[in-house]
């Protein structure tokens, strides 16, 4: 039999006993535990910050959105306040454009009305000054009626042609010409005036071809010369016209050794009705408007215009015309008897009289001022015209059919009883003949001179001189 292993029934010392295990196991859970009570713990922490966390962002949501909404109101009174600001702008620009056309209204009107008596008395003038004879007191008052009436149309030409340069209404016709000849008559048209305020007139011209509007050009030369004996001269001073070679241009310049502009003025005599050395507003040194039109005339020929002065010394005005792409020099082979025969032909058109032209002519004269009609009538039958002169429309209805001579040129007012016009004269007399006609107008809104062009009319506005009246006539008159 064999033998049993004594050892069999002892317990293994290697080998833990169920004791010790259960108490490693509840050792091993007691640490999880002590573990996840820590990590709950933090979570509990964690949970707690998150919820203060988010309680402060919906604090700040909420204050946020009160501020939105404080800020929309705010917005709100913004929008209010900027749309009660544009509607008072919005009111403010339609009473200013309100009262520039009553302005306009106004100022059209009271030149018209201003115009017409100018106008009857102008033509009285005129006819005056030709009957007084040789009688000194005669002649002085005509002479003084005569500058009077002078006065008042230089003012309202001068608001004319601001008012035709601002509405566009003036052509340009660049050409190429030597201004020799423009500069001579202006030396002729300026010496008795120059000798009245005891200046002494100098002209000096060069020769050299320009390009530019030569009928524009005369007007600017002719404003700076009448401002500079005006204001420029005096006993003792001298005034000169004269041009200086520039390249690709001449610089035409009028020099004054008068007082001087001061620095801080230098801009301001470009303003209309502006002078420096007129408060008492008298009429014989101008009305402030010969610098501004030369300001806008030079700008629309787009002419450089400058000016430099010495307080105490005198001042000059210079005009940067450009010369002509071939400039001829002149020409030096021409003979001393064809100057001769040039300067006799001059001479012969210079001294020919524009009413010469005009004599047995019939002249159609529509106008509804009985003074001004009366002294038309007068004027035009001194130059041996021909007149028909009717008062209205209504009245050249009735007569035009038993006209039986066409007439060379009509010659209407544009204003006419029961709201007629010269435009609706033109079409009466042009449903019969082919006729010429001049319109004249007292009104000074640049529309009169675009309708007139409108219909192939000429314009011409009052007070109309006789010579420019002779010439308008003489030009548009049939051969």
């Amino acid at each position: 039999m064999p033998k049993k292993n004594v050892d069999s029934d002892k317990p293994d010392k290697a080998e833990p006993t169920s004791g010790e295990a259960l108490r490693e196991c509840l050792g091993a859970m007691n640490r999880n535990l002590v573990e996840g009570l820590r990590t709950a713990d933090r979570l509990q922490r964690d949970a707690s910050r998150l919820v203060q966390e988010s309680a402060r962002l919906a604090a700040e949501l909420v204050e946020q959105r009160r501020e939105m909404g404080r800020l929309r109101d705010r917005l709100h009174r913004a929008e209010g306040r900027r749309a009660a600001r544009e509607e008072e702008l919005r009111h403010a620009h339609e009473t200013a454009e309100r009262a520039d056309r009553a302005k306009a209204r106004f100022l059209t009107a009271a030149s018209h009305d201003l115009r017409q008596p100018i106008q009857a008395a102008a033509l009285y003038a005129h006819i005056l000054s030709g009957t007084v004879g040789s009688n000194p007191a005669a002649r002085e008052a005509a002479d003084l009626l005569q500058a009077s009436i002078d006065s008042l149309n230089g003012m309202l030409s001068g608001l004319l042609d601001l008012a035709r340069l601002e509405a566009g209404a003036v052509d340009v016709a660049v050409t190429e010409f030597r201004p020799d000849g423009l500069m001579r008559r202006l030396a002729q048209e300026f010496r008795d005036s120059a000798t009245t305020e005891g200046t002494s007139l100098h002209v000096h011209p060069c020769g050299v071809v320009v390009r530019t509007d030569a009928r524009l050009l005369e007007r600017i030369l002719t404003h700076l010369l009448s401002n500079a004996i005006r204001h420029g001269g005096g006993c003792g001073r001298r005034v000169l016209l004269g041009c200086r070679r520039r390249p690709g241009a001449l610089e035409f310049q009028v020099w004054d050794d008068g007082r001087g502009i001061p620095p801080d003025a230098r801009a301001a005599i470009f303003e209309e009705f502006h002078q420096l050395d007129n408060p008492e507003r008298s009429a014989a040194k101008g009305f402030g408007l010969g610098l501004p039109l030369v300001s806008r005339m030079a700008r629309l020929l787009g002419l450089t215009l400058d000016l430099r002065s010495q307080v105490g010394r005198g001042t000059v005005f210079t005009v940067t015309v450009p010369r002509a792409a071939l400039s001829p020099e002149p020409d030096r082979r021409l003979t001393a008897a064809a100057r001769a025969m040039a300067a006799v032909a001059t001479s012969a058109a210079a001294t020919a009289s524009p009413t010469d032209r005009m004599k047995g002519r019939r002249v159609l004269l529509v106008e509804d001022d009985e003074r001004v009609r009366h002294a038309m009538t007068m004027l035009l039958k001194r130059w041996g015209v021909q007149v028909t002169a009717v008062g209205s429309a209504e009245e050249l209805a009735a007569r035009l059919p038993r006209m039986r001579n066409r007439p060379h040129v009509v010659l209407a007012d544009h204003r006419l009883p029961g709201g007629q016009t010269g435009r609706a004269v033109a079409e009466l007399v042009r449903s019969r003949w082919d006729v010429p006609v001049v319109i004249i107008t007292g009104d000074t809104a640049p529309e009169r001179l675009r309708e007139a062009r409108s219909i192939g009319c000429r314009l011409l506005h009052k007070p109309v001189e006789p010579g420019d009246l002779a010439a308008t006539l003489g030009d548009v008159m049939d051969p």
